[in-house]
């Protein structure tokens, strides 16, 4: 078959199929962006602390400054999507901050990014809801774990058994056998210092996280039954299997600053 020449000339051709998108007729359509961070105050959230409940934050632990999410993290606690989500790639831009604070001031510095949060509030120590936790700690950040005893929260991912802090531990690696990990246990990122201890300022030569003071970006990508986790560009865990694939997104106090200026959802591709 012989292709006909258009008799449409070159730049009315180009403005056509412009309008034709941005009319919303076209393929490039840009997909729908969720600012979960306005950049101005805490719009979209919710607090809860230890021992006060539900919106009771006496000590600003969660608060806005300078355009920054802050979480203080000098009470227990954790601050949470107003409404759940699924199907989403997370992009988020934090660095830790210097303030640390009793009795972890001398411990690595900790938070945590909770996904897939049901049931109730503070249903894990009086703090956290259950969930699929991404965890946030000097050293560590990216390994994968369940947050309380949920069964539902169960995941699989390939893992190789390696030594990890005088004890065994399952690190992530592109394919080795698959492991399910349940309740209890923790896949670590692959490049995790196997002599890694819960020390402040905690650095080993392969780390992926920047030093507290600078600013990190990291993308979660969470499509049906699996996810994903990338950390300055390297692809650090990988979980399937998820039984709960939607819920809200909780981010923990746990003893040190976190600071966070940017933090986006677009739907999973």
């Amino acid at each position: 078959m012989r292709w006909l020449k258009s008799t449409v000339p070159a730049a009315t051709a180009l403005a056509l199929g412009l309008l034709a998108i941005l009319a919303g007729n076209g393929s490039a359509q840009k997909p729908e962006t969720v600012e979960l961070f306005n950049g101005q105050n805490l719009q979209g959230w919710y607090s809860w602390i230890k021992g006060r409940g539900k919106g009771v934050d006496p000590k600003e632990v969660f608060s806005v400054k300078e355009g920054l999410m802050r979480i203080s993290g000098e009470e227990w606690g954790a601050i949470t999507t107003e409404k759940e989500f699924g199907n989403y790639t997370l992009t988020m831009e934090y660095g830790w901050g210097g303030k640390v604070w009793p009795p972890r001031e001398k411990s690595a510095r900790d938070s945590g990014l909770v996904l897939h949060c049901v049931g109730k509030d503070g249903a894990h120590s009086d703090s956290w809801m259950l969930g699929l936790q991404v965890n946030m700690i000097e050293g560590g950040t990216t390994d994968l774990s369940i947050l309380g005893k949920s069964p539902d929260h169960t995941f699989q991912s390939p893992a190789e058994e390696r030594p990890a802090s005088g004890k065994k531990g399952w690190y992530f690696k592109e394919g080795a056998p698959g492991h399910t990990f349940g309740p209890g246990e923790r896949l670590l990122w692959g490049d995790k210092d196997p002599n890694w201890t819960n020390t402040l300022n905690f650095r080993s030569t392969k780390d992926v996280e920047k030093p507290a003071g600078q600013f990190n970006t990291m993308v979660v990508v969470a499509k049906d039954d699996t996810l994903s986790v990338t950390l300055n560009g390297k692809l650090m865990t990988k979980a399937s299997g998820l039984k709960v694939q939607k819920g809200k997104i909780q981010f923990q106090s746990e003893g040190a600053e976190l600071l966070i200026r940017r933090m986006s959802l677009q739907p999973a591709n």
